[in-house]
């Protein structure tokens, strides 16, 4: 049985730790690049209440714009719903996690699949262990110190004006959202294959599937109730806490070494686009990225909250270019 402290919690209570690769440390730019990650890290840390600590290794590539290695723990579908329900009755400020749960009307796999960091810091799953040593490298026994490893490739960190963020921080936003689960890690599409019906009983699905919706038109106007687990080209996905009735975001369906967790370029450049496009506004309560991660698990700073410990079984726990994001699966029993 796993226990599941909500309430009460203090602001700020999510707590990024970040270490640094001699990559970055002996980069001509080390301060300015890492300036531009605690940047980041501080937006991040103030708008989830989620107690608990994520440990990032980062690195630099100038080959790459960013990308991130995490490990992918899977449990069932029921207790991740369950989980999810009970976290929303928990954090009652926490709306956009009570509109999504309340719209799970079809679930499109019996297994689930969500990162170290989402599993163990936002649902308190306690046999998940973070996967990566002090140094970046990956343990098979896991156990480690660190969630993933950030990869980070631009050393552009000059402000393109007001409200907006720097191209570097708009990278490490990014991989950051994808840490704690949504972006890349979100989705079990990939290139290679999709989720046709005959094999969704026995296919692990990511926490964002349960919100891609299909659109009967060329964009998110024509949004509809059904649920889109393809991974073709010509398709349009969109992302709905509600069932399909409004879309936050179109998402990414295109082939190019992009993730398909990421949103598609519609005109606006949001953080989580699957290719940079220009100058992101500043990450806040208004950004979609926001409530794509709050629909997945993780709570908003809340208003003063009466303390309680909910219990949730979260039983049979089990285990370049802008933005590929590269995943293990574990597996491990609470």
């Amino acid at each position: 049985m796993l226990v599941l402290a909500v309430g009460g919690r203090a602001a700020r209570a999510l707590l990024i730790v970040p270490t640094y690769d001699s990559s970055i440390t002996s980069n001509a730019n080390a301060a300015a690049i890492q300036a531009a990650i605690g940047t980041a890290i501080n937006t991040v840390d103030g708008l989830y209440s989620d107690a608990g600590t994520v440990g990032i290794y980062f690195k630099f590539n100038a080959s790459v714009l960013g990308s991130t290695s995490t490990v992918r723990y899977v449990t069932t579908t029921a207790d991740y719903v369950a989980a999810l329900q009970a976290d929303a009755t928990a954090n009652p400020n926490n709306t956009v996690l009570a509109t999504a749960v309340a719209h799970i009307n079809s679930v499109p796999a019996s297994l689930v699949a969500g990162t170290s960091a989402l599993f163990r810091v936002a649902l308190g799953a306690n046999s998940v262990t973070p996967c990566f040593s002090a140094t970046g490298g990956f343990l098979p026994g896991c156990n480690g110190v660190n969630d993933a490893v950030i990869t980070i490739g631009t050393t552009d960190t000059g402000s393109p004006g007001a409200g907006l963020n720097s191209k570097a921080v708009a990278v490490i936003e990014h991989e950051l959202n994808e840490v704690l689960g949504g972006g890349g890690p979100g989705t079990m599409l990939t290139a290679a294959t999709s989720l046709p019906a005959s094999v969704l009983g026995s296919t692990a699905i990511g926490v964002t599937d349960f919100y891609r919706y299909l659109s009967a038109t060329g964009n998110c106007a024509g949004i509809t109730s059904t649920l889109s687990t393809s991974n073709l080209a010509n398709v349009v996905a969109c992302y709905s806490i509600d069932g399909g009735v409004t879309a936050l975001a179109q998402m990414n369906q295109n082939t190019n070494g992009s993730d398909y967790g990421d949103f598609a370029f519609t005109g606006t450049n949001n953080i989580q686009n699957a290719n940079y496009s220009g100058a992101t506004p500043l990450y806040s309560t208004l950004s979609p990225e926001f409530t794509m991660l709050l629909s997945i698990g993780w709570d908003p700073i809340p208003e003063p909250a009466v303390l309680g410990l909910f219990l949730v079984g979260l039983a049979g726990l089990a285990g370049v270019r802008w933005h590929e994001s590269r995943s293990q699966i574990k597996s491990a029993r609470v």
